[in-house]
């Protein structure tokens, strides 16, 4: 089940999420899209309205929660913060992307981090992850080499997704700097609000940005959406090859899930979901990385002005 987002908005619309919830729903998936935290209150308000229809399965983990499990989906959105607490302290569950393009990286893999679980202890949960990441392994690599441990069990079919030592050193090293990444993405996005708000201002033409800082919250700043009032796809496109040519670099992020062959494959259709479409049309992602330097921040801004000029022009 997919909902719609809010209009001129990338999080869902609470009001289709509280109507979708039903007795067979078992978790709620919200995305922190670009490191925006979700309305984790209202989420975790309309499960609790909606209680009294929760079924839980046999499933262990279904029945000591004892109502609808939150699973954030906060790939972009390590080290964001809303009303004094961090990504990972608000769903019950939160996973983590430390892909090469992520604010820190390990060159791929990620993390899931959890609350505690009445009735349910926390070594056991990091046990279960650690068998389904390990072909359902009993002992890793390391533990074999200890002396006469070389035995060991595979428990059930699973997978091969553990991070290595090597990919975890990675990740740990930039942990000690990254305070300073996330304040240095916030110092570009204020750049680049600044520009935008200049060119709209100068040009009448509406556009939009997230709320990557307000009083309560600050984001983790990991992409630069950008939404151009009045222009189309085909418009959007252009304005985005106009600027490769100008040897910078935007982006489209995302397509929503129905516009893809698996989800259409599966009966979604994006006319049902006409709030993500409105958005996809003519959204433009700026570069955003902590290299970028003031000339760089300055020259992008020019570049997408001279381009919203030219397309716009010709249309």
């Amino acid at each position: 089940m997919l909902v719609d987002t809010q209009k001129d908005s990338l999080e869902m619309d609470y009001e289709q999420l509280e109507q979708a919830v039903t007795p067979a729903t078992k978790a709620i998936m919200p995305v922190d899209v670009a490191g925006v935290l979700c309305d984790y209150e209202k989420i975790f308000d309309i499960i609790e309205k909606k209680k009294v229809l929760y079924q839980p399965s046999e499933n262990l983990y279904q029945k000591a929660l004892g109502r609808i499990l939150v699973l954030a989906d906060s790939a972009h959105g390590f080290g964001a913060e809303k009303e004094g607490k961090r990504s990972g302290q608000w769903a019950d569950f939160t996973s983590f992307s430390f892909h090469a393009v992520k604010n820190l990286t390990t060159a791929e893999g990620g993390a899931v981090v959890w609350k505690p679980l009445n009735g349910i202890d926390s070594a056991e949960i990091y046990r279960e992850y650690m068998l389904l990441s390990l072909h359902g392994q009993t002992k890793d690599a390391l533990s074999k080499t200890k002396a006469g441990a070389w035995e060991y069990d595979i428990l059930f079919p699973a997978y091969k997704c553990n991070m290595t030592d090597i990919q975890a050193a990675i990740g740990l090293a930039q942990l000690d700097r990254y305070e300073g990444l996330l304040k240095r993405r916030q110092e570009i996005i204020a750049a680049y609000n600044a520009g935008m708000d200049k060119i709209a201002e100068e040009t009448g033409i509406k556009l939009y940005y997230l709320p990557h800082k307000t009083e309560s919250a600050v984001s983790s700043g990991h992409l630069y959406l950008l939404r151009v009032d009045g222009i189309t796809a085909e418009m959007r496109n252009e304005i985005i090859q106009y600027m490769g040519e100008k040897g910078v670099a935007a982006n489209v992020h995302y397509k929503p899930l129905p516009l893809l062959t698996a989800y259409k494959n599966m009966g979604f259709d994006i006319e049902n979901y006409p709030c993500a479409k409105e958005q996809f049309v003519n959204e433009i992602s700026l570069p955003l990385h902590t290299k970028l330097t003031e000339d760089q921040i300055t020259y992008v801004i020019q570049i997408f002005r001279e381009a919203l000029n030219v397309v716009k022009g010709r249309n």
